[in-house]
């Protein structure tokens, strides 16, 4: 079915092509073609987008949608309390839960994560997630384009929270053969959590099912100076020496965070082709340190932009992210021009395809029809200055401006009602299953092994 975007005031194609006078059109999931406005005859499924910016869809590279739940409560402490204190009772109190049948959460956090990324123009998340068949289902009843990370692991995390190692791969490659659909809205990545959290045999066994099987892979690296250091002290080598040695650099690989990495790492990942993802709110609530972007970026690396999860971010906000990334690299850099808008942006949506493996980020023929349309009208937008309308979206856009999302070719939001799911009784639901959830964090005061 064709759909016709008329009127636009600007569609942004990329960081570098912003036009205006021209309609859209997009056939079955694709973009097929861009015209001057007026030549498409008038037809019965059409969006009038005049007062309105036309942008590819945000992607967020990098999250955690069980964390959902865990919005404003964080208290003020670091990455590795944080888990002891905060993470592990939560999945203890969500795999109980689900040890008594109820699954009913993982549905929810992802649905309500679903709405509130789609809401703010996002199209398409990676989710590093309690793994689960509910959160997949909720996103495709959502229509929202989603790449379940697979999270592996087989040691330091209380061995209360892990499966058996065998029975762990044998699921692993179930929910491939369940979800994996590179051509539809569903994908499957592997997801060693960390490369504390694994032997060497297991990352192995997961570049070969990766290789095998063609599938992404998404790693926590280097998030934290200490992380660096029992590395050193365990292995001999660095975070990314490791992934060196065991063969896991290549451009399947997005290597999430790289806070404390030194220039002959970054050389390694752009070597080989790594994908980056920063993200910045999350390692400056949990006091991380500043990734070296600009250095990165300057290597000829992909840098991507995640929000991480909501027990270290509190929003699924890619507006929000992209201004982070602006400001810290410039004070960090102590230089207003250590990364501009251009750069943020094309880390937010081409560089961020290119982590979640899909063709979008840009707004091309050929391209998945993965959009967002951005209402202008609102005073913090206003006067709106057309010679810098990528600058204006950029710094002043809020999530709420997003008007309409479109995911392949679908309109799951149309004039801020998203279509597809009930928004009201999703977040009711979800609202009353939090509490007992909260409730029983308390009963799981688990500890990370050393």
């Amino acid at each position: 079915m064709s759909l016709i975007i008329r009127n636009a005031d600007f569609i942004i194609c990329d960081p570098d092509t912003v036009i205006s006078g021209f309609d859209l059109l997009i056939e079955q999931n694709r973009i097929d073609a861009l015209v001057p406005s007026g030549q498409f005859p008038t037809g019965s499924n059409e969006i009038d987008a005049k007062g309105c910016a036309v942008i590819p869809g945000l992607i967020n590279a990098h999250t955690h949608l069980y964390q959902n739940f865990l919005k404003g409560i964080s208290p003020n402490i670091t990455l590795v309390p944080w888990c002891n204190e905060v993470l592990f009772p939560t999945v203890g109190a969500i795999q109980e839960a689900f040890s008594k049948g109820n699954r009913q959460p993982a549905y929810l956090w992802g649905a309500s994560s679903a709405l509130e990324m789609i809401h703010g123009g996002i199209t398409c998340a990676v989710n590093m997630d309690v793994t689960s068949n509910e959160c997949m289902s909720a996103h495709k009843d959502a229509g929202f384009r989603s790449v379940m990370a697979f999270t592996l692991s087989n040691r330091w995390v209380p061995a209360e929270l892990r499966k058996s190692e065998a029975e762990t791969r044998l699921k692993t490659l179930d929910f491939v053969n369940t979800w994996h659909e590179p051509d539809g809205i569903t994908q499957v990545f592997l997801a060693p959590s960390t490369l504390f959290l694994c032997t060497d045999d297991l990352l192995g066994w997961a570049r070969d099912r990766a290789e095998d099987l063609d599938l992404g892979i998404q790693i926590h690296i280097s998030e934290i100076a200490s992380e660096v250091a029992e590395s050193i002290r365990d292995w001999g080598i660095k975070p990314v020496e490791r992934l060196r040695k065991l063969g896991l650099l290549s451009s399947r690989l997005s290597a999430v965070h790289c806070v404390h990495i030194d220039p002959d790492e970054i050389k390694m990942l752009a070597e080989k082709d790594v994908r980056v993802v920063h993200c910045p709110k999350s390692n400056m609530k949990l006091a991380d340190g500043a990734a070296p972007v600009t250095s990165m970026m300057k290597s000829g690396l992909k840098v991507g932009l995640g929000t991480d999860g909501c027990g270290s971010n509190d929003l699924l906000d890619m507006w929000e992210e992209m201004r982070a990334a602006l400001l810290l690299a410039r004070v960090t850099n102590n230089d207003a021009s250590a990364l501009t808008c251009r750069d943020v942006f094309r880390m937010a949506t081409e560089h961020n395809a290119a982590v979640a493996n899909i063709q979008a980020g840009k707004i091309e023929p050929g391209l998945l029809a993965d959009l967002a349309i951005v209402e202008l009208n609102g005073a913090h937008l206003r006067p709106f200055h057309p010679d810098h309308a990528l600058e204006t979206l950029v710094w002043c856009t809020r999530a709420s401006d997003v008007r309409d999302t479109i995911i392949n070719g679908q309109t799951v939001m149309r004039n801020r009602i998203v279509t597809r799911i009930d928004e009201e009784e999703i977040l009711s639901q979800a609202d009353q299953m939090e509490a007992p959830l909260y409730a029983r964090r308390t009963a799981f005061r688990l500890t990370a092994e050393n």
